[in-house]
């Protein structure tokens, strides 16, 4: 058994709260996941240490995919590496393209994997990964994915985690923004029992823009451990982060979220926000909004919205024919597809559709 310490804030609070970090402790991870990978447009893959149109052919000796995102932070942070060596996932875009990564994991894996993505000035990159087991597997699951952004890129990162109840889930994502480069993630966190979720983003670059949508539906006596950072360097640069969610039967949640308003970025703007719905009184949400402030010239705004689902409401659905389950089922589900809509997958949406439609059916 390794020790670890994740999703840690980047200022520390007040201890007694618990929240300034998460201490778990999990076997080695020895195995890979290798997803089933999809390409269109202008954007190639290759794994460590394989030839492609590249300044070198080993991935270590390369000054950029070895030195520059072996520097990109994480949200889960440095803790990752010690889970297990994976050789990474390495993709290229040049221009307009799409990227889909499907994870399918066996019963009984720790499986450990490790994703870079390379964004060319001016390239546009929509990235979707998804995470898929049995209901009845068990095991691990921890995906690492670092995306360098030169000047005016796009990169849209879209992560589905639709596990079952018996995993355990460690998503990390570091990005570095050049002048004017944007990056959007979308994330829906529905399965698995144990789910560590971290996202950091460096905006250095003046102008970029970091946006951030994360969905989850904890039940069952999940924990949901959530540790968002956007640090703004550049002028002028923007983030918004927002997570809606659903707590409900003994589920357990933290989110953490920092803005970092660095020395030198006059002009910097950041909202975050969060809204949780909690349908049963067995829950354990905590919340921490956190704005770091180094500079004068900057606007940040953060809030959270929890509350239960209201008597009004409930009862106006229960006398249209629905019974009490029902109406909470739809309300948990309506949180969950106001994010499906910003997917622009199909298949992925009427994926997560027939998930939730298992879960609801399980209860």
């Amino acid at each position: 058994m390794i020790d670890l310490i994740v999703n840690k804030l980047p200022a520390p609070t007040w201890n007694k709260l618990g929240m300034n970090e998460s201490k778990l402790s999990v076997e080695k991870f020895t195995d890979a996941c290798m997803p089933k990978v999809a390409l269109q447009g202008s954007v190639s893959v290759r794994q460590k240490g394989a030839k492609m149109n590249c300044c070198c052919a080993n991935n270590m000796a390369c000054p950029v995919h070895g030195e520059k995102f072996a520097a990109i932070p994480t949200g889960v942070g440095e803790a990752f590496d010690s889970l297990g060596h994976s050789e990474a996932l390495h993709f290229v875009a040049e221009g307009r393209g799409t990227a889909t990564l499907t994870f399918s994991y066996i019963d009984n894996v720790n499986a450990c994997n490790k994703i870079e993505i390379e964004a060319k000035a001016n390239s546009d990159l929509t990235l979707v990964m998804t995470y898929i087991s049995t209901a009845a597997a068990c095991g691990g699951a921890a995906v690492q994915t670092k995306i360098l952004a030169e000047k005016n890129a796009r990169i849209k990162l879209v992560q589905v985690q639709l596990l079952g109840q018996k995993f355990l889930h460690i998503n990390d994502v570091g990005c570095t923004l050049a002048d004017e480069a944007k990056f959007e993630v979308l994330q829906l966190q529905l399965g698995s029992a144990k789910i560590y979720n971290g996202v950091r983003t460096e905006l250095q670059g003046n102008d970029s823009d970091f946006a951030a949508a994360i969905g989850y539906y904890g039940r069952s006596g999940q924990n949901i451990d959530m540790n968002f950072i956007a640090n703004h360097y550049g002028k002028n640069t923007s983030c918004t982060m927002t997570a809606d969610g659903v707590l409900m039967d003994g589920a357990k949640k933290i989110y953490r979220g920092t803005i970092d308003f660095k020395n030198g970025c006059a002009g910097a703007v950041g909202d975050e926000k969060e809204n949780v719905l909690l349908l049963t009184d067995d829950v354990e949400n905590k919340s921490i909004p956190l704005i770091l402030c180094g500079e004068e010239d900057v606007q940040g705004n953060h809030g959270a919205s929890i509350g239960k689902l209201d008597d009004e409401l409930l009862f106006y659905l229960m006398s249209r024919g629905f019974g009490e389950k029902e109406a909470i089922d739809m309300m948990a589900k309506a949180k969950i597809e106001s994010l499906c809509k910003k997917i622009e997958d199909e298949e992925i949406v009427q994926l997560v559709e027939r998930y939730l439609e298992g879960v609801i059916a399980d209860e």
